[in-house]
């Protein structure tokens, strides 16, 4: 009876958990190894909790936009955009010069040197692949007021200035890579639709590919943002995506029928050439317009990039005015 009674004892003092100051784990377990690891530690005592950062606002935000289905939806259509508008344009450009005929044997009265064809062919699709952009930009932030999901982030962060700010740089790296591949893919497309199938090498300017290229995308990212400030100003989708419409698209409509239509009003091609859209054509072909049109003034492309970097400042200027100082309701 004495060694039954010894080894219930003994059992019952194992299945009795230890205390927490008396817990003595044994040599190699996982616990042992959490306390060995010195860099755990130095998270713990150098990091404080619930410390709001740019860097983390962002990528909140990125994780945000990426869950929505029409972020990738608009995404794509940015990208596929522009080898299709340049596809489309070079094999209207091979119908126009004929079977077997080379791109640089087309009428002077329908389509100019090659060089010109090519260009025109690779940034053709900047311009809708732009209208679609506006439209990403003006959702990133209406589509939380009107699912009242605003209200969630601001509790999480309730700076507004920096949840602006980290939804603008969200949206810039999404739009520029989108961007930045579909121009990459216009460019091997025309390249290989002018000058593979019809023999002519473009006659194109080193200092123009830079532009196009490089220069190309960064303008799409600019109408993105200045649709993100368009959208903080109207917070509705209807609104911002109206406002960004009328910008780029009504506006250089009305005025170029006013400078066609009304006599004496050659004054109104000045600021005809000062809308984002007219802005973005004479970026993108890498000189000023006067020479050939005969006007007094007309921006070059350095100057045309300058001046739609101030469009849209002005826009997330506002934009942030009106978001920090609204009711959210």
């Amino acid at each position: 009876m004495s060694a039954d009674n010894g080894r219930r004892v003994r059992r019952s003092r194992r299945e009795v958990p230890a205390g927490p100051d008396n817990a003595i784990p044994r040599h190699g377990s996982a616990f042992t190894r959490l306390r060995r690891t010195s860099g755990l530690s130095f998270l713990d005592s150098r990091r404080p909790s619930g410390q709001l950062t740019l860097f983390g606002a962002v990528r909140g935000e990125l994780r945000k936009i990426l869950s929505l289905r029409s972020t990738w939806v608009l995404l794509l259509i940015v990208m596929l955009l522009q080898p299709l508008s340049a596809g489309l344009m070079a094999c209207a450009t091979r119908v126009l010069a004929g079977p077997g005929r080379q791109t640089n044997h087309l009428p002077d009265h329908l389509l100019p040197a090659s060089g010109d064809i090519f260009r025109s062919a690779i940034v053709s699709g900047l311009f809708p692949a732009m209208v679609v952009a506006g439209i990403l930009g003006v959702l990133v932030l209406t589509r939380e007021f009107s699912g009242a999901t605003i209200e969630s982030t601001l509790t999480a962060n309730p700076r507004r200035g920096m949840v602006l700010m980290a939804k603008g740089l969200a949206l810039a790296l999404l739009t520029w890579l989108s961007a930045q591949i579909g121009l990459l893919l216009s460019w091997i497309l025309a390249t290989l639709l002018l000058s593979g199938g019809s023999g002519a090498l473009p006659a194109y300017k080193p200092g123009l590919v830079l532009i196009d290229l490089l220069g190309g995308p960064l303008m799409v990212v600019l109408f993105a943002l200045m649709a993100l400030g368009l959208g903080a100003v109207s917070r509705s989708k209807a609104g911002g995506i109206g406002l960004f419409l009328g910008l780029t698209v009504i506006l250089p409509l009305i005025l170029g029928l006013l400078a066609d239509l009304v006599p004496h009003a050659d004054w109104l091609q000045v600021p005809f050439s000062l809308t984002p859209t007219s802005l973005l054509s004479t970026f993108l072909s890498g000189l000023g317009q006067a020479a050939g049109a005969g006007i007094g003034w007309w921006p070059t492309w350095w100057q045309s990039g300058l001046i739609m970097m101030v469009w849209t400042a002005l826009c997330c200027a506002l934009g942030t005015l009106v978001f920090r100082r609204a009711d959210i309701g």
